[in-house]
């Protein structure tokens, strides 16, 4: 007979998944799973709990899930930072780290709730990974699965749930250093194992990377695109060899397959340079992103390692009312659930598999009040009994009722002078946050400034990074200028430089040139000479406006111009002169 149950919900991107564990003596056993796929542009956040609250909805009333359950968030809805602070006690480190959070987050500390975990310690230093989460995000997440008929009793955020999978698998993860990389929708995380800890680091690439990908190429709705994706690369509709789109598909998965290892190639760099030395002998796959043809084959051949799929199921005892469909697909998505069964249920008490919670406070004390509400049911009842026996009692009963009220009365009295000590620490606190208002009103200026100056670093970081990608060298910037633009007319008269800055929309002027290499002898046919270099300009010009598109802290191009003479010079000199004029986010 199994001990307790645990609802598990995994909230991902693209889907939303159920699972009731519970313990069986040594074993986890999985009672019931259940998956509904959400149907929406993925690439926008606004419409995920939207989309998310009715796949939820739609999935627990055919699998029949209420009661207490466990939320798995993606690390896309989360701050994650990794500090490093002195190996101290329990009591005093989570003063240490408070005090390094302020200093690193983009927002006060005081505004979000967070949590933390060791995840390697050397005797000396403690490296710690928190998460924050907004409490408005995790207000109204709560808020839509209560009317569900969930209540949460933990949100948790599920980046470093794998490694606790790992570890209930018995894979051995004393040998050696282990990579496991876990591809989801909209992002892919890499989890750094070596025999102290762990090390995580999140990349903007994923699943969605490739169908927008295939969306521009094929000048298509996003939707469309992912359903394309899926009936292609799963094989459940057969495309024709003459199909003009099996080689574009092909050519986009190429495209992500290149990105996805160069970037583990530069994690691999970072993470060796940390570690003097170290890096992962072997990899593992995780997450549905992992299904894509050819991946485990080319990431093998790419990174010189050996790799196999991960399978969170060799620890677990299937429920015999599983159908066969769905254990084709669990090894792909249960590792962040297993992960988390394994941590409720394991007596391992070691901070590496400590869990993080980010459930708001407000929800945590309703839920310790509904879990003591029959107790206090209970106890009130018994206490409406006692006035019965004065009824039946004598006049020394009488007495003790008349001493238990003076009595009361002192401690009335009490809790009376406490409340007045009270009211006044609540005047204290009320001044201390009108004054903290004040200092941050002060100080928003300086730190609006800060973030720019961030933001500016992380755009050249991007531009620096795209003149890498093969099919845009020979590629430089001559000119970068950002200029604001005000969302109105004209500024209003009096208005603060700083309000004007923050009223504007940033606008950068790139140029420069790129040079076209003929792929024919400078000796040839003029014309085919001409026709070479115009085809080359022309693929490069597509593949230098596909990359700049695609940086992330690019909203718009509103503008591009070419030239190929005048301040190009094509057919002579073989360069072409180029302009852009973007919209930045």
């Amino acid at each position: 007979m199994s001990e307790k149950k645990e609802i598990i919900i995994n909230c991902g991107i693209s889907q939303v998944s159920a699972g009731v564990f519970s313990k069986q003596g040594e074993n986890i056993l999985l009672e019931q799973v259940g998956l509904q796929t959400l149907r929406y542009n993925y690439s926008s956040e606004e419409q995920w709990l939207d989309h998310f609250s009715e796949g939820l909805k739609e999935l627990c009333a055919r699998e029949k899930i209420k009661g207490n359950a466990r939320f798995i968030f993606p690390g896309c809805l989360l701050l994650t930072k990794t500090i490093r602070v002195p190996h101290v006690e329990e009591e005093k480190q989570k003063k240490i780290v408070a005090f390094e959070l302020m200093q690193k987050m983009p927002v006060p500390l005081t505004e979000l709730i967070w949590d933390y975990q060791v995840i390697d310690d050397d005797g000396v230093e403690q490296e710690i990974l928190a998460f924050a989460v907004k409490p408005k995000v995790a207000e109204d997440f709560c808020e839509r699965v209560m009317e569900i008929g969930l209540n949460p009793v933990q949100i948790t955020p599920a980046p470093v749930l794998d490694y606790n999978a790992m570890r209930a698998s018995g894979i051995g993860l004393e040998s050696g250093e282990t990579l496991v990389v876990n591809i989801g929708a909209r992002s892919t995380n890499l989890l750094f194992i070596n025999p102290t800890g762990f090390l995580l680091r999140p990349l903007t690439i994923g699943g969605n990377s490739l169908t927008q990908n295939i969306s521009d190429n094929l000048g298509t709705q996003f939707e469309k695109a992912e359903e394309i994706k899926k009936n292609y690369f799963s094989g459940e509709v057969a495309f024709s060899a003459e199909d003009p789109s099996v080689q574009l598909l092909e050519n986009c998965s190429k495209q992500f397959l290149a990105r996805l290892s160069q970037e583990i190639t530069r994690s691999l760099v970072t993470y060796k340079r940390l570690k003097k030395g170290k890096s992962p002998i072997r990899m593992f796959l995780a997450g549905r992103g992992a299904l894509l043809n050819q991946l485990p084959e080319y990431l093998s051949h790419s990174q010189r390692l050996d790799i196999d799929y991960f399978d969170p199921l060799q620890t677990l005892v299937l429920s015999d009312s599983i159908s066969p469909e769905m254990r084709n697909l669990l090894p792909f998505m249960l590792s962040e659930p297993v992960g988390l069964a394994s941590s409720i249920f394991s007596n391992d008490q070691s901070s590496l598999t400590k869990t993080i919670n980010l459930l708001p406070e407000s929800k945590l004390t309703n839920l310790n009040f509904k879990r003591k509400q029959p107790l206090l049911l209970l106890s009130a009842f018994l206490l409406s009994l006692t006035p019965l026996p004065s009824l039946f009692t004598n006049y020394q009963e009488s007495e003790t009722l008349s001493t238990d009220r003076k009595q009361l009365k002192a401690i009335k009295s009490d809790l009376q002078e406490s409340l007045s000590g009270m009211e006044s620490k609540s005047n204290t606190l009320e001044f201390l946050q009108y004054f903290t208002k004040e200092v941050h009103s002060r100080n928003q200026a300086y730190q609006e400034q800060g973030k720019t100056l961030w933001k500016l670093r992380v755009l050249l970081n991007h531009l620096q990074n795209s003149l890498e990608y093969e099919d845009i060298t020979d590629t430089w910037f001559d000119e970068f200028k950002i200029t604001g633009e005000n969302s109105s007319s004209r500024a209003q008269p009096g208005a603060r430089p700083n309000r004007a800055l923050q009223d504007s929309t940033p606008v950068l002027k790139l140029s420069g040139r790129y040079l076209v290499r003929p792929t024919v002898e400078s000796n040839s046919d003029k014309d085919a000479l001409r026709d070479n270099l115009i085809e080359l300009n022309q693929k490069k010009q597509r593949a230098l406006t596909s990359h700049l598109k695609e940086l992330p802290v690019i909203a718009e191009l509103r503008s591009d111009v070419f030239k190929t003479s005048g301040k190009g010079d094509l057919e002579n000199k073989y360069f072409t002169y180029f302009e852009f004029e973007i919209i930045l986010d």
